[in-house]
């Protein structure tokens, strides 16, 4: 059994992931900055590490979506906009 892919909730799904990259890049500084008097500094370390890993996991997931969505798009049967792919000859 086939599900169709809606790309209004790849595009929002996409957005998610941006978002929360952002969230967690702020969060990793928001902890370098305040917890650089308040922890050790392998704590701190290690903590912004997880932060910045985690915005490097949701950035790629972001940009994989992307790529899904645009060759999704441009391989839609039947719509008048869809263009192919850059590397063919249109004759």
């Amino acid at each position: 059994m086939s599900q169709r892919v809606d790309p209004a909730q790849l595009r929002k799904r996409m957005l998610l992931f941006y978002f929360a990259a952002g969230v967690n890049l702020l969060m990793a500084f928001w902890v370098w900055s305040v917890g650089a008097g308040q922890a050790a500094a392998g704590t701190l370390t290690l903590i912004m590490l997880v932060f910045l890993a985690f915005a490097g996991l949701n950035y790629y997931m972001a940009r994989r979506i992307s790529k899904f969505l645009r060759q999704l798009i441009r391989t839609t049967p039947g719509d008048s906009t869809a263009r192919p792919p850059a590397n063919e000859v249109n004759e």
